[in-house]
């Protein structure tokens, strides 16, 4: 994708990607919006890579969809990806800077599929309502 071409997102994807971002940086002491900049400092980085995984392993998404939704390349968020899956296999301490790590992603996870859950029941009451009107105005 070119830097003049733009991104445009649905309202869904707009709302998983906040709720990605704001998971991650609470559960790694960062501000949201440093995690969608380019800053490389590493509770930042780390909380953006947390990001991409939720959104690519929680949510499903391509890496090239994540990619867009964070202006940066299919290729960059793979390697995140494989390395928030690579802190988790680490979970056996070998040092507590490890272990603070693999558990600050298993917090950002457990808050994302909170978010999903809701999300998903809230989008099925919506539907109801919308069905039931219809049958009500027939």
């Amino acid at each position: 994708m070119k830097k003049s071409e733009e991104y445009t997102m649905c309202k869904m994807d707009e709302d998983y990607l906040k709720m990605a971002v704001q998971s991650a940086s609470r559960a790694f002491g960062v501000d949201s919006e440093d995690v969608m900049g380019r800053g490389r400092t590493w509770p930042l980085a780390h909380a953006r890579l947390t990001a991409y995984w939720l959104l690519s392993v929680g949510k499903g998404y391509s890496y090239s969809k994540t990619g867009r939704m964070f202006d940066r390349d299919h290729g960059s968020i793979m390697n995140g990806v494989k390395w928030v899956e690579a802190e988790l296999e680490l979970d056996a301490p070998r040092n507590n800077i490890n272990d603070s790590r693999a558990s600050n992603i298993k917090e950002s996870y457990k808050s994302f599929s909170r978010f999903h859950k809701v999300y998903i029941e809230s989008d099925v009451y919506r539907a109801q309502k919308e069905v039931s009107y219809v049958i009500q105005a027939s």
